[in-house]
């Protein structure tokens, strides 16, 4: 090496580079001004030669062989003067393959100022518009710009097949400020995989998915294309802006991406038809959604990004909404996930007693920590913005709200107060739904939550969580083991004691898929295999059809909304069940609100009956809900009414046309003037052993 380009080289610096400890290769690598020359340093791992390639505009290109400072691949080159024209790299490998490349430390994909202040501050919902990987122009030169947080890291690289998967080739650039690292690599283009490697102090060298991943492929990151989807659903929410919630029926059918997708594991076109052809003749006006789990929640695990928008798309242009299920509470400890991400507990808690989650075995999220809530907020509102979706169910709800869940003494640390509370999860929580119902007036936020934490449904305002809805456990754990003891007529209240509890909050009446597991003692193989709630009830088979008609009826006329677990519904049944429901007012409108049902009988008379009334706000819609919890059919079962006239059967669980063994048409009955049960008229109708049948006023 020439005399003068040696006393030019940072030889410290150099070995940084090379043994791959330096975290701001830009103040080395690129191109740099001394006193009278123009350096150019690059760094180019197992490259048998390097040439500069000055490209002056309006003169023909001149090359200049670099000097190799370093056998391990650092070249470099020195001109006189100061050159401002553009530069570029011609590199042999060691197989004599050329590839002419622009030089990545000269630009630069710094985040602005005020959005790492946002970032860094927690405040930040939109980090994944440049957190991340994306096809960026800078300078007219067309790349790919790379930016993660990662701030207590010696050193992050981006690798790839671009460089052989080595991670000294492509060091980032690191703002010491924010702990953001950046690089901008010209050439590459959507499509192309990647990881970062990251160097910890402890000299650990590992490799991450990035957090901020819009695609995923066989365990790698994936650059997406920046081409804007186009959507058909604008008359979809318009038509949703002015709708109220709470007096609409909300039908929703849960279920997994891998149900979804056909034969070949692909989310096609016929996969989504049949989807949508089910839910529509099913009466299903939601999806609930849930994807393969991932460290990332940027990203649609286990199908592409724009199959996933097919699918939103197609469901809105039928007018069905869908719920993204989504977990907050954890992530999950992986090698190449979040845990230890740059080499400490980055997006965890340092004390073990706060960091594990004993029910999930994950890390629980610092939610103390701004730019985890940056991170949260923004993952949030990418699923909303990028992918249309209609809202969130929230999982792991209980475990977010309470620092001993499912902990013994001694393996948790009370909050300031000396409480249980968790107090910057529910203070996350009550942001999250505060932020998503502001930007999406239209959003629906449900959940699971099973320790009666209080106001889970009430307002920000009035001291809640901010939830629209919330699985009323309470009244499905009560059901379930009704059904699967042996329905004594003295367990009776079972069926009718939540009613205590049953307006203190805005419920979804479901059979869940933590209700099928339940029901199925926690087999989880069972149930992933098709198990229904119905399988262990002790009944004989030949039985089981009748303990699931009634059990759907029971639950389409119960106060609620409705949630179906995929292979849980009967396909005859369940299709009239949700015709009458999107039809007939009295079955939703007023779910929320006592006045939404009127007890006939709710007391054990020894006969395993009760009776009730659904009203809407129309007297004439009200309908009559009849149930023999028994196993014995009545002949003569006196009901009170309040109107003289007649009343007809709508619909009867026990239907011929069901599987059943009642009579398909029954005609109306008609009243006779008798006081009973508190009313002044009666009727006298048949019941069939485990049903339900509803009745309405027809004159």
């Amino acid at each position: 090496m020439k005399d003068k380009l040696y006393k030019m080289m940072d030889w410290p610096g150099i070995e940084a580079i090379v043994y791959g400890e330096e975290n701001s290769p830009q103040n080395l690598l690129g191109r740099h001004s001394t006193a009278t020359n123009t350096l150019y340093q690059c760094f180019f791992p197992d490259a048998k030669e390097v040439k500069l390639c000055i490209e002056s505009e309006g003169r023909d290109a001149k090359e200049y062989v670099m000097e190799m400072a370093d056998e391990e691949g650092f070249y470099a080159c020195a001109l006189l003067g100061k050159v401002k024209d553009d530069y570029s790299y011609i590199v042999t490998d060691i197989n004599g393959v050329k590839k002419t490349v622009k030089d990545p430390y000269f630009y630069s994909a710094m985040v602005k100022i005020e959005d790492s202040k946002k970032f860094n501050s927690g405040s930040e919902t939109e980090a994944y518009k440049y957190m991340g990987a994306h096809v960026e122009t800078i300078d007219g030169v067309k790349g790919v710009a790379f930016r993660v947080w990662a701030p207590n890291a010696m050193r992050v690289s981006v690798v790839g097949d671009f460089n052989a998967w080595n991670g000294k080739a492509n060091p980032m650039m690191k703002d010491e400020e924010s702990g953001i690292f950046t690089l901008f690599i010209p050439g590459l283009a959507a499509g192309c995989e990647y990881k970062y490697e990251i160097k910890g102090h402890g000299g650990l060298v590992f490799m991450k998915l990035d957090p901020y991943s819009y695609e995923c492929n066989d365990g790698k990151s994936v650059v997406p294309s920046n081409i804007r989807y186009k959507w058909e659903d604008k008359e979809y929410f318009d038509a949703r802006s002015g709708a109220k919630l709470d007096a609409s029926p909300v039908n929703i059918y849960e279920t997994e991406i891998g149900r979804v997708v056909d034969k070949k594991g692909e989310l096609s076109k016929s996969a989504i038809t049949a989807l949508i052809d089910y839910l529509k003749k099913m009466g299903y006006n939601y999806l609930k959604l849930t994807m393969k789990g991932d460290d990332s929640y940027m990203l649609p695990a286990g199908v592409s990004a724009s199959n996933v928008k097919n699918l939103v798309n197609a469901l809105h242009k039928e007018n069905i909404g869908i719920l993204y299920t989504w977990n907050p509470s954890f992530f999950t400890v992986t090698n190449e996930g979040m845990s230890k991400f740059d080499g400490t507990y980055l997006y965890g808690h340092m004390d073990m007693r706060k960091r594990y989650n004993n029910a999930f075995g994950g890390f629980y999220y610092n939610y103390g920590r701004e730019e985890v809530l940056s991170y949260l907020y923004s993952a949030a509102n990418y699923w909303m913005k990028e992918f249309h979706m209609d809202g969130f169910h929230i999982e792991g709800l209980s475990s977010m709200l309470y620092l001993d869940y499912a902990k013994y003494d001694g393996e948790w640390i009370a909050n300031i107060y000396g409480g249980h509370e968790n107090l910057e999860a529910i203070e996350f929580i009550k942001e999250l739904n505060l932020k998503l119902h502001k930007a999406y007036p239209y959003v629906i936020m449900t959940t699971r939550e099973e320790s009666a934490f209080p106001k889970v449904t009430s307002s920000n305002k009035d001291g809640g969580l901010g939830f629209d809805f919330v699985y009323n456990n309470g009244f499905t754990e009560d059901y379930l083991s009704f059904i699967k003891g042996d329905r004594a007529f003295e367990e009776l209240h079972m069926l009718t004691d939540h009613f205590a509890y049953e307006y203190s909050e805005n419920y979804i009446s479901a059979l869940s898929k933590e209700t099928v597991l339940a029901a199925n003692d926690y087999d989880y193989v069972r149930v992933k295999n098709g198990a229904r709630f119905v399988d262990y009830v002790p009944v004989p088979d030949e039985n089981k059809g009748t303990v699931v008609r009634a059990t759907l009826a029971f639950f389409m006329a119960h106060p609620g909304k409705k949630l179906m677990y995929c292979g849980q519904d009967d396909e005859n049944l369940s299709l009239a069940l949700g015709q009458l429901y999107n039809t007939e007012p009295a079955l939703y409108s007023l779910d929320n609100s006592p006045y939404g049902i009127e007890w006939i009988n709710n007391l054990d008379k020894g006969d395993g009956v009760l009776s009730f009334i659904r009203k809407s706000e129309k007297a004439e819609d009200m309908i009559i809900v009849v149930c023999n919890f028994s196993c014995k059919d009545i002949n003569n079962h006196k009901l009170g009414v309040m109107r003289p006239g007649k009343y007809k059967q709508i619909f009867n669980s026990e239907d011929k046309k069901f599987g059943g063994k009642a009579a398909t048409a029954v005609k109306p009955k008609e009243t006779v003037e008798e006081f009973y049960e508190g009313r002044y008229h009666t009727i006298t109708i048949k019941i069939p052993a485990m049903s339900v049948s509803y009745y309405k006023y027809v004159e």
